[in-house]
């Protein structure tokens, strides 16, 4: 008897993960500044785990030049079969080119959002997310004039607004 109810407990535990929600999906984000190909994985219906790269570009000089990569943890708050809303934490690293082409320089961008996915599953299993956030970091820059002496010093603030859009195609694992 003891067997049985161990049995019945360890498969009424294993049961619980086994249904949830996991999938991965890969897809494009477009923010205000910058595109990024992403793969997003839900390990579960309230725990996701976002990588991306891309371009981007500064408030200051609208080309894209410059280069971003990072990871997002997300935690849904709400979830249905057709959607799901969430918060997360952005970790990121830019790489900038400061004044010239030949010159760069790279600082890591903290941030936080929330967001909202829609869910198609009807033929594909496609995705549409909007996500809101804020974002912070400044460098400052020593400028040097063509005999090398420092003439001044120049600031790099990220800009601070997150406004994401971004469609996903989704598989089960």
């Amino acid at each position: 008897m003891k067997r049985i109810l161990i049995f019945l407990l360890l498969s009424a535990l294993f049961s619980l993960g086994s249904s949830a929600q996991k999938m991965i999906g890969f897809g494009g984000e477009l923010s205000v500044l910058s595109f990024k190909p992403n793969l997003r994985m839900w390990f579960s219906k309230t725990t996701g785990f976002e990588i991306f790269g891309g371009i981007a570009s500064e408030l200051d000089d609208i080309d894209p030049n410059d280069v971003e990569a990072g990871f997002k943890f997300l935690h849904a708050i709400q979830y249905n079969r057709t959607d799901r809303t969430y918060i997360g934490l952005i970790g990121k690293w830019k790489w900038v080119n400061v004044y010239d082409s030949d010159k760069t320089s790279n600082l890591p961008v903290p941030g936080v959002i929330i967001g909202k996915e829609w869910y198609s599953k009807r033929i594909n299993r496609k995705g549409f997310a909007i996500e809101l956030g804020y974002q912070f970091d400044t460098k400052e820059y020593d400028v040097f004039d063509p005999n090398h002496i420092k003439t001044g010093k120049e600031r790099f603030e990220e800009f601070p607004l997150i406004l994401n859009f971004r469609y996903s195609f989704y598989s089960k694992k």
